[in-house]
């Protein structure tokens, strides 16, 4: 036993032999046997170890304790202690949210970097501008172009405090906090700070209240606000439809196919009285390129904007839009 764990096992009979005779043993054939015999018996032993060991403290071994892959190896855990890949994994839910509500991607390259803080005053978004003149080869060459970097700021808990409860994007905007306050009967009040499209690649960050009923949301400067514009959006979204096919249930290429072509125009008032919040609407405008301020702009466009950035707030306003066309039409015929 002690010369075959020495070895650490043998390929063939020939190495077992010659161990035998370096070591000052006779080499029979019997005795060869015996040796291999001992080393297969102490390579089990090994292999088994962990599920052996298991057994004697449990008394059995858990049922997909040692499931292997489709390939028929061992499941491993991803590379590096539990802490680091705790932090990859908080990184990058952050930045896919990001990603997905806010404009990136300058000629030059971008960049989105998160840290995580434990004091609320400390949640930001900024997004700073630089050049890159590697960009560009052949004629232009040595021109410059644009870099977008991203620093994202929130808590360290955001994924249990934000993401967990369906909070992280709403009406477009990105929430980087939410402290939940006392609720307001059926309707979730939060005191957040939230991140919204700006001009070009920057981003507004507000800070105020974020009031929830069901599945619709209203972002306001006070709590009181909030509830009262979630239920009034509430109220709103219950007005039945009266078309053939509900509009809601519309994919976004039937429904601007639906009303292209008409001759309306869809003001922010639209998109307040169907509930909407201003910080919303800004934020879908400033990302599709209409000017807030005007105050109204073309169906067309409207249209336009919500084919390249669809959300329901845009759908409500163009049906309200319609509906209070035709209160006006109806109106002057009568």
């Amino acid at each position: 036993m002690k010369l075959a764990k020495t070895a650490g096992g043998f390929n063939t009979k020939k190495e077992a032999r010659e161990s035998l005779q370096n070591a000052g043993f006779i080499a029979t054939t019997v005795v060869v046997e015996a040796l291999l015999k001992a080393a297969c018996k102490i390579e089990v032993a090994h292999r088994n170890r962990v599920h052996n060991v298991i057994l004697q403290r449990l008394g059995h071994v858990p049922k997909g304790l040692f499931a292997l892959a489709a390939d028929g190896k061992p499941v491993l855990l991803p590379k590096g202690i539990p802490s680091t890949r705790l932090a990859a994994v908080r990184v990058k839910a952050v930045a896919m949210v990001a990603r997905s509500t806010m404009r990136y991607g300058a000629a030059g390259g971008h960049t989105i970097r998160v840290a995580f803080a434990l004091d609320a005053s400390k949640v930001s978004y900024t997004v700073t501008m630089d050049q890159n003149r590697d960009t560009y080869a052949g004629a232009y060459k040595g021109w410059s172009a644009n870099e977008d970097h991203h620093r994202i700021t929130v808590p360290q808990d955001w994924r249990l405090r934000v993401e967990r409860k369906g909070l992280a994007t709403l009406g477009g905007m990105m929430t980087l906090d939410a402290h939940p306050l006392m609720p307001d009967g059926n309707v979730l009040v939060y005191a957040a700070t939230w991140a919204r499209q700006g001009r070009g690649y920057d981003v507004k960050v507000d800070r105020g209240y974020i009031a929830m009923l069901g599945s619709e949301h209203f972002h306001a400067d006070t709590a009181q606000a909030a509830i009262k514009g979630v239920r009034r959006k509430v109220k709103s979204v219950g007005a039945p439809a009266r078309m053939t096919a509900s509009p809601y249930a519309l994919t976004v290429d039937a429904f601007v196919k639906r009303f292209a072509g008409r001759n309306l125009t869809v003001s922010v008032s639209d998109a307040h009285e169907s509930g909407a919040c201003d910080f919303g609407i800004r934020s879908w405008c400033e990302f599709v390129g209409l000017d807030y301020d005007d105050g109204e702009a073309s169906l067309e466009l409207v249209l336009q904007g919500f084919r390249a950035r669809p959300q329901e707030e845009v759908r409500r306003a163009v049906l309200y839009a319609v509906r209070r066309q035709r209160a006006e039409l109806k109106g002057l015929v009568g």
